[in-house]
């Protein structure tokens, strides 16, 4: 029997999704981040920290916005986060997929918000869903290391590296001296090195510290002056409420168009969990099916 009763209820769902598709899509078209807001959120510490920064409240608001649900962060590590999300509607549109991740639309939306609006290539998937009995969905979302650094460090961090690399044996005095380095700032900045791993415990330069240390020669990111994207959030909400707005309109000219399938074809099997491999996003799937269904009438 097929998941979805009805070609309406295909058709809403399709709908839906295809909204959330198009609202994530504008969201990330007008949310570039400077590389200075950016730095902020690379260099906190913990989770706490980064509910502080403005980044992540804007994160928070656009996914509201959107529509994706709740989003907090949970686990911070060395350029590796995992994010909470709750009360998403994604799952419910999925009417067999319990036991399975759905939310691959979300995981797209947070690989799309890093690597576009902040210059930050990474990987991002589900790890845990509501379908599978979680009481939230949780994605996993591990950027490019050596990219990273580029935004997270500066030319002070630069010029640690590579006195060190050329004194390994000097004491920390003698490089606070030799820099002109306040005692205490120069305290913080190694130990976000050591967290890093671009300096171990006795201030030597580690592998990935000099392989940072090359790449940054060939790969320096250009930081322009330009307002972050929460100054302009009405307008950004306005444009995200305007693609909802045309892809639902989308929507129902598609149901007006197929009036006309029988109910033997509303009852077809859609068999969601393996079409979904070969998908993109589970809007793109329903209409894949649909397509199938009218090649078949």
């Amino acid at each position: 029997m097929s998941p979805y009763q009805s070609f309406a209820q295909r058709a809403a769902a399709l709908e839906q999704m295809t909204r959330l598709e198009s609202g994530v899509s504008m969201a990330v078209k007008m949310s570039r981040v400077p590389l200075k807001e950016t730095k902020k959120l690379l260099i906190a510490r913990d989770e706490e920290q980064i509910r502080n920064t403005p980044l992540f409240q804007f994160m928070r608001l656009i996914f509201k916005e959107v529509g994706l649900g709740e989003m907090d962060i949970k686990e911070v590590k060395n350029f590796s986060y995992i994010f909470s999300v709750k009360g998403s509607p994604i799952p419910k549109l999925i009417p067999d997929a319990k036991g399975k991740k759905t939310c691959y639309l979300t995981a797209d939306a947070f690989s799309s918000f890093f690597s576009k609006d902040l210059g930050l290539p990474c990987s991002a998937k589900e790890i845990k869903c509501v379908s599978e009995g979680y009481e939230a969905c949780e994605f996993s979302v591990k950027l490019n290391a050596l990219q990273a650094y580029q935004v997270a460090l500066d030319e002070t961090d630069k010029e640690i590296i590579g006195r060190r690399q050329k004194m390994p044996e000097e004491s920390e005095e003698e490089l606070a001296e030799a820099l002109g380095f306040d005692p205490e700032e120069l305290k913080y900045r190694t130990e976000i090195l050591r967290r890093y791993g671009i300096l171990d415990e006795n201030l030597k330069v580690t592998e990935v510290g000099a392989a940072y240390y090359r790449y940054r020669l060939t790969s320096t990111p250009v930081e322009e002056d330009f307002e972050p994207p929460w100054e302009m959030i009405k307008e950004i909400s306005s444009a995200i409420a305007a693609a909802r707005s045309f892809a639902e309109a989308m929507g129902e000219k598609f149901k007006e168009e197929k009036k006309v399938l029988s109910k033997e074809d509303e009852k077809k099997i859609v068999n969601i969990v393996e079409e979904s491999k070969k998908s993109r996003s589970f809007a793109e799937l329903i209409s894949k099916q649909m397509k199938k269904d009218e090649k078949e009438e």
